[in-house]
């Protein structure tokens, strides 16, 4: 294939595709920090020069052209002449009188005068002041703030690219999300016949748009970013040509055989998604409604650009050894299968908050989790169950990028409110599970002695120690020198520079902890110091400007507590040597670097698939929601309904239909676009509404016909290893367990947040409580 073909060291494919899409991803990093950063150097400015706002004009700052020194009473005896000269060729003086007010001359004169001589000592005190120093420091600030601006005008271009060349990629690799994969000759001819007729579509579509909106140009409206056009036009050109490839060329190791019917389900997604929407469009003389909503999804570039970051992220973390050191800790417990996948469960919902949604957290470590649970003596088909819901149980807690669309798109609820929120449902959830799994179990439930398990697992907590110090290092500079936090609005910032420091102190050198260690003991010292200050000024009563005492208070209760813990970190292993600590890691894993440059590589190469497949299905997403919108349905629901309980039990089947077939940022847009107002409408909170739509999404990304977390639990386990986890004997719950499983836990989570909430308003205050934020 193409994708193998050599090009010196390095194959076609890291060249054409993985190359580009790691320059665009460092580009998306370097756009969303540049505010940060330009904010910092003009703080680095003003601390280094006094007046450096004034003195970063040097050089750019014009000579002032007035007089500062002029003679009033001369240029008041001309003030007065040219106004006697206006006066008297002014017909209608009469009527407003004819004398000349000699004190507001001389008042404005003066006050001219003054702004006058103003300029002069603000240009002579930047000429005196101003050094080589500043021009340079301005020069490089200037610089910083001039790439931000414009390359910030092109974020549209850079998800047009990022999305055209990852998919490309997805198109020659077989990588777009299918029901099954393509394993015969059959499932290839029919998967590539429904991709090719999908993507000439999109390249159909493109170009009667780019002619209607020539067209409207011509007619006097004014068109935005329509150089983005040759860009869709040649992309999905290519797209089509690979396609072509790919029927011309196909892979020499399909097998014989096959049926049809089954061949229609290798076609992927977003395939049949383009096909549905289009023939629908060209039924409504919308030819061109494809690319028209394409057009809407760029409106979302800097979010769909962060997930491109958190897809990333996902694949760096699949390169190091953290999953394996945490389930490592969890291994002297001994635990019964249903209660180490408990356990695994409330532990990955960390990281799945921290990757952006179930599918990324799935697709990076799902094998993992996968294997760890078979390896702790669950059945496969629990394990299977394990890993499909690993990736949904945080997508309710902070920073979720989901979240943040959410709260983004609609001013009824904030972030904070749905993450206070996300963790009572999370609380919910996690504990609907753990009664489902006991019942379910198929041995009695067990765990080791403390007095045995407790010692071992702090043992194995060491390994862990250089993480945490790595890891700590970079957050305290983002937040102490940086002053950003590692939240929902940063989160794409800073957890790639996380990944990056773990994988080189991992794959580049031991030496780097060293360096980390030595840089966190200097920033603990000051951060130290400045709680003190902090706490001393919180005694006083001296609370800075707009900030409240509770949340002084709170914040010095935070900074005391992470300083505690990175510094007992840090005692702990250099000073602390464990005995008799043992490991289980697998010493080499297929995919995985075992230097800095191969880990870099394999997760960026795994990263160009991964988000052609994705923002595919999800730009896709966005026509089909289009296509719903204009169809009408959303609008054949009553806007009001005779009580909240039938208006709320529609909503929610309605939504667990759409997040069976749509994924979950373009079911989010979709939603709120059409749903959302009958819902407020029909008496159902905004703040209660959001949390149900979240967990009915995940409730459909568990459910057939679709069953997308399945899909990708698939992709990244094997087809082999799916097959082989089917049970032909048994019960049909045993058959169809990892189904059956997480249907049952996220449909009674569903129901009891969307119900018991209207039953009792205590509930409801508390579940979705409102915060007020002073002043």
């Amino acid at each position: 294939m193409i994708t193998n073909l050599r090009i010196g060291q390095r194959t076609a494919r890291e060249w054409l595709s993985s190359l580009p899409t790691l320059i665009l991803l460092l580009i998306t990093i370097f756009l969303a920090s540049g505010e940060v950063i330009h904010s910092q150097l003009l703080k680095i400015g003003e601390n280094t020069w006094e007046g450096y706002f004034q003195l970063r004009g040097a050089g750019i700052l014009n000579e002032p052209t007035c007089n500062p020194d002029s003679d009033l009473d001369s240029e008041l005896a001309g003030a007065i002449a040219r106004k006697k000269q206006q006066m008297a060729d002014d017909p209608l003086v009469g009527m407003f009188g004819t004398e000349v007010n000699e004190d507001a001359l001389r008042q404005s004169l003066e006050a001219s005068q003054k702004m006058c001589r103003e300029k002069w000592a603000t240009y002579n005190m930047v000429q005196e002041k101003v050094t080589p120093g500043v021009i340079a420091f301005r020069t490089l600030e200037g610089g910083v703030a001039q790439v931000v601006s414009t390359l910030g005008d092109y974020k549209r271009l850079l998800l047009c690219l990022l999305l055209l060349i990852c998919a490309a990629t997805a198109t020659l690799t077989r990588h777009h999300i299918a029901l099954r994969p393509a394993r015969t000759r059959k499932d290839h001819l029919v998967s590539t016949l429904g991709q090719l007729a999908a993507n000439f579509l999109l390249m159909t579509s493109a170009c009667i748009y780019r002619s209607e909106e020539i067209k409207a140009m011509a007619d006097g409206v004014q068109v935005n970013h329509f150089y983005l056009h040759q860009f869709w036009i040649t992309g999905f050109a290519l797209l089509t040509l690979a396609s072509l490839w790919q029927l011309i060329k196909p892979p020499k190791d399909l097998e014989e055989g096959g049926g049809w019917g089954k061949a229609l389900l290798t076609i992927p997604l977003y395939s049949y998604m383009c096909l549905s929407a289009s023939i629908q469009f060209m039924s409504q003389g919308y030819l061109h409604g494809s690319s028209v909503y394409l057009g809407m999804m760029m409106e979302f570039s800097t979010m769909f650009l962060s997930l491109g970051l958190y897809i990333w992220v996902g694949m760096m973390l699949r390169q190091t050894r953290m999953v394996h050191l945490v389930f490592d800790v969890l291994r002297p417990w001994r635990m019964s299968p249903e209660l180490m996948c408990f356990v695994v469960l409330a532990v990955t919902a960390i990281p799945t908050a921290y990757t952006g949604a179930s599918g990324i957290f799935i697709i990076a470590a799902g094998a993992t989790v996968y294997h760890e649970l078979v390896r702790a003596g669950a059945r496969k088909q629990l394990a299977l169950a394990g890993a499909a819901m690993s990736g949904s149980m945080g997508v309710v807690l902070r920073p979720c990028l989901l979240v943040v669309i959410i709260a983004a798109l609609n001013n009824a609820v904030t972030t904070d409110e749905l993450f206070t929120s996300g963790v009572k449902v999370f609380g919910l959830t996690l504990l609907l599970f753990f009664i489902y799994s006991q019942f379910a179990r198929t041995e009695p439930a067990r765990i080791a002695p403390f007095s045995e398990a407790v010692p071992a697992s702090l043992k194995r907590l060491f390994p862990l120690l250089p993480y945490v110090i790595v890891i700590g290092t970079v957050i305290v500079i983002f937040s102490d020198i940086l002053d950003t936090e590692l939240n929902e609005n940063y989160a794409p910032i800073i957890l790639p520079m996380l990944m990056l420091a773990v994988l080189i102190y991992e794959k580049f050198s031991r030496y780097f902890l060293h360096f980390c260690a030595l840089a966190l003991v200097v920033l603990l010292i000051h951060s130290s110091y400045d709680t003190w200050m902090l706490s001393k000024a919180l005694e006083s009563g001296n609370v800075p400007t707009g900030t409240s005492e509770k949340q002084l208070s709170n914040a010095i209760t935070g900074l005391f507590w992470r300083n505690l813990i990175l510094a007992a970190s840090l005692l702990i292993h250099y000073l602390i040597k464990p005995t008799g600590v043992t490991s289980d890691l697998p010493t080499e894993e297929e995919g995985v670097g075992n230097t800095l440059e191969s880990s870099l590589r394999f997760s960026t190469n795994e990263t160009t698939g991964h988000i052609g497949a994705l923002l595919m299905l999800m730009a896709l997403t966005v026509s089909m929601g289009g296509l719903l919108e204009r169809s009408g349905v959303m609008e054949a629901l009553p806007e009001t309904f005779a009580n909240v309980w039938l208006a709320m039990t529609l909503l929610v089947v309605t939504m667990v239909i759409i997040g069976m077939i749509m994924d979950p940022f373009g079911a989010v847009i979709l939603v709120n676009a059409t749903i959302a107002q009958v819902a407020f409408d029909n008496g159902i909170a905004p703040l209660h509404f959001w949390m149900i739509s979240l967990v009915a999404f995940e409730l459909g990304y568990l459910s057939p016909p679709v069953a997308l977390n399945h899909l990708l639990t698939r992709q990244v386990v094997g087809d082999d290893e799916v097959e082989s986890a089917k049970v032909h004997n048994g019960s049909f719950y045993r058959r169809y367990e990892k189904y059956l499983l997480p249907i049952a836990v996220m449909l009674t989570a569903l129901l009891l947040v969307s119900y018991v909430p209207l039953m009792s308003d205590s509930v409801h205050e508390y579940m979705f409580q409102k915060i007020e934020f002073a002043g």
